[in-house]
């Protein structure tokens, strides 16, 4: 929280403690969404340090300091902040007896001299217990308070003051005791590795806050200032105080943003998308550079406005989307989110997945932007790892949200990562689905049902880009966090496999999924668009189950996008959106620009494709778009079929192997027979030699359609994990 230009305050949500309140700048933010390499990551401050807090749980019940602090902390709730009027009010619950205490706690510059003095209220809902909050506590000598209102900390060469303005139903309490607790050595290796936690045992100044029992709200304001030993700090020493705007992770700088609403650039600097074929017709939109728009989430307002969630923490919302890309406004809803990877929207409401928890972003005094920011859950694990993201959420049938934990530079020690995880709709329960996931940069539903779909990154025990369907009880390949078993965690032999592999020439890191939901984007109804960052492409997958398991095919769809392809939303007006971001010090793609917005639309020219393909006991069965001619579709020789599989190892990536093992190869199917349906929309194809637990290749390079045009793309990849009985 920027309290002044210069002067900061972070708050810790797990703990409910004043983490560290500095002087100077404000964060330094670091990473490659603010154009800097992936090393180093962890942002830090660069400023003078007032004072910081012990990692200790904050607050306690009872008679005396610290004697229900554990039973305290296991039940502690954050459930988000409110920045309406411009000041910062972070609200949490405790329970207490079997009841819940709701508590406010704001923070400001204090109006009065000297002006190092930080304000902090708090409003406590009622409770019968007397509580403790621990104010300061630090290796220092403190000095006694004889009439409970004021406190003092002698440092070697400062003085912290603490001062009470209420002494009604609170009292400073100030201790010197022997403490023990556990310090994390936190660095960017033990954010990957493990965090070594160092024991500490130091005798310490304490200052406690003790709020007496009471049957009504009761609101307690305090004072905590810093002074050299010998004179107070200048009153010029912190600059424009100004409102504590809301800022989880964020540079404290002035924001460069004046205006809330700005157009796009100017018509000189826009770049045409070349994603257009004759039957689908792309269109980019001239983005402002004010909003530096690294696509992170996409989803349609009821309005018809698009909501966008950026890798630089902030969610945008795209006025007038649906009309002509030029004329599109662009209004910043929020900031200051952390690396949010997901953003979807329900009866209105923005809900945004970050990197450690679920919020809902409401406007509450109707201003435009966003004000109150309530953390729906906050229960996996965080380990402040470059790769600990968090994609969704999205929504199954029952209304749960459901969101997928990147497991690569995961721990097990760390929470479910590498899990898929179903949040209740009112946040309050978090389980466990199904696990094995190292980067599941795409998640989607399908079907009446909503069925759930992640697709995932190549990499360490990956063997190449895939499709999985979210499946209770499922593992899919990479070692997860804790539910998975501790002894069994990175010596995996087997996994579930998935709905469909991504052939490694088509597809390195496959992204956002949407489905077509009706017929206004052509021949593709009930199918799914799927992106790939990598190679700035859209791909088809055509699903189907065999034996109630999903399995199906991907085709290459549309390229040349203007930026890597991250999400996909398939808009209210029948049209494909296609967000795209890349950082050319770490996610690179090839694509010109660093983020992208393009509409694609159908122009009402059938494609020649084939549409659908499904598995027979002995073959498949292809359904094409248009009518073949049918001596070519007939003949067993216009189709080559191959076959191929995979390694499954710690490394990264796998070679393709054919039936024999042999890498980089694959085993030639016999195409025995290839007969055409009366309507020539289907063909079907007798195969001998295949087998199940392979990618199987078909390429139809002599069909063509009865005008005499080929295919449009003439290859498909199915992924055969069964045949039907």
């Amino acid at each position: 929280v920027p309290l002044a230009t210069n002067l900061h305050l972070a708050f810790d949500t797990a703990l409910l403690r004043t983490h560290t309140v500095w002087s100077g700048k404000g964060l330094a933010l670091l990473g490659p969404q603010f154009g800097l390499p992936k090393s180093p990551f962890i942002s830090t401050n660069d400023g003078t340090v007032l004072w910081t807090m012990p990692p200790v749980f904050s607050w306690s019940a009872g008679k005396e300091p610290g004697a229900d602090k554990q039973a305290l902390a296991k039940s502690a709730t954050f459930k988000g902040l409110s920045a309406k009027g411009g000041e910062v009010n972070f609200i949490y619950e405790l329970t207490v007896d079997g009841g819940l205490v709701r508590i406010h706690e704001s923070f400001r510059l204090a109006n009065s001299e000297p002006k190092t003095m930080i304000e902090r209220r708090l409003v406590v809902s009622p409770c019968r217990q007397d509580l403790w909050l621990l104010l300061h506590a630090e290796t220092a000598q403190t000095l006694p308070v004889p009439d409970r209102k004021n406190a003092t900390i002698l440092r070697a060469d400062s003085v912290v003051s603490v001062r009470l303005h209420d002494t009604v139903l609170s009292e400073l309490v100030v201790k010197h005791e022997e403490v023990e607790y556990k310090a994390g050595l936190v660095s960017e290796t033990s954010a990957e590795k493990g965090v070594q936690f160092q024991p500490m045992r130091e005798r310490q100044g304490r200052v406690w806050l003790h709020v007496k029992g009471h049957l009504s709200d009761t609101s307690i304001q305090f004072d905590t200032d810093v002074r050299k030993r010998e004179r107070v700090v200048e009153s010029s020493t912190f600059r424009n105080p100004r409102p504590a705007r809301m800022s989880f992770l964020t540079n404290s700088e002035p924001d460069p943003l004046a205006k809330p609403v700005v157009r796009a650039m100017s018509s000189g600097a826009f770049r045409p998308s070349s994603a257009s074929t004759p039957s689908f017709r792309a269109e980019a939109f001239p983005l402002p550079k004010e909003a530096n728009l690294l696509v992170g989430g996409m989803d349609f307002l009821p309005n018809g406005d698009l909501a966008i969630c950026t890798w630089a923490g902030e969610v945008w919302i795209v006025e007038g989307a649906q009309g002509a890309p030029a004329a599109a406004k662009y209004r910043r809803f929020a900031r200051g989110l952390a690396e949010p990877m997901g953003l979807a929207v329900r009866d209105g409401k923005i809900y945004v997945g970050t990197k450690q928890a679920l919020y809902r972003l409401t406007d509450t005094d109707g201003n435009g932007e966003a004000d109150l920011f309530e953390c729906l859950n906050q229960s996996w694990g965080y380990t402040g790892s470059y790769n600990a993201f968090v994609y969704g959420p999205v929504f199954d049938k029952a209304g749960n949200f459901i969101l997928a934990n990147a497991g690569h530079s995961g721990r097990w020690d760390a929470p479910y990562m590498g899990w898929g995880i179903r949040i209740s709709p009112d946040g309050a329960k978090l389980d466990a689905i199904c696990s094995g996931f190292r980067e599941p940069n795409g998640i989607g539903t399908f079907g009446p049902d909503r069925d759930v779909f992640v697709s995932e990154n190549q990499g360490q025990w990956m063997a190449a880009c895939k499709l999985n369907h979210v499946t209770p009880g499922k593992f899919y390949g990479h070692p997860s966090a804790w539910p998975s078993k501790q002894e069994e965690y990175g010596k995996h032999t087997h996994f579930d496999p998935p709905a469909v592999w991504f052939p490694y020439k088509l597809a390195r890191s496959t992204t956002g999924i949407v489905e077509i939901t009706d017929d206004r984007f052509g021949p593709f109804k009930g199918q799914l668009m799927v992106g790939d960052f990598q190679n700035a492409i859209v791909t088809r997958v055509q699903l189907e189950k065999v034996n109630g398991e999903y399995q199906g095919a991907v085709w290459p769809f549309l390229k040349q996008f203007q930026s890597g392809v991250n999400r996909l939303a398939y808009g209210p007006d029948g049209k494909l959106y296609v967000g795209g971001c890349q950082a050319p010090r770490s996610w690179t793609a090839v694509a010109p620009l660093p983020y992208a917005l393009e509409r694609v639309s159908y122009t009402g020219k059938l494609p020649f494709e084939v549409k659908e393909v499904h598995a027979l006991r002995d073959g498949f069965e292809l359904t094409f778009t248009q009518p073949v001619e049918e001596k070519a579709a007939a003949n067993p020789d216009s189709y080559d079929v191959t076959q191929y599989g995979f390694k499954y190892h710690a490394k990264y990536g796998s070679p393709e192997l054919d039936h024999d093992g042999k890498e980089n190869a694959a085993t030639l199917i016999k195409v025995a027979g290839a007969s055409v349906s009366p309507d020539k929309l289907k063909v079907r194809l007798k195969l001998e030699g295949w087998k199940t637990g392979y990618v199987t290749m078909v390429r139809s390079l002599d069909v063509r359609n009865t005008a005499g045009q080929a295919l449009v793309n003439d290859t498909f990849w199915y992924t055969l994990n069964q045949l039907p009985k």
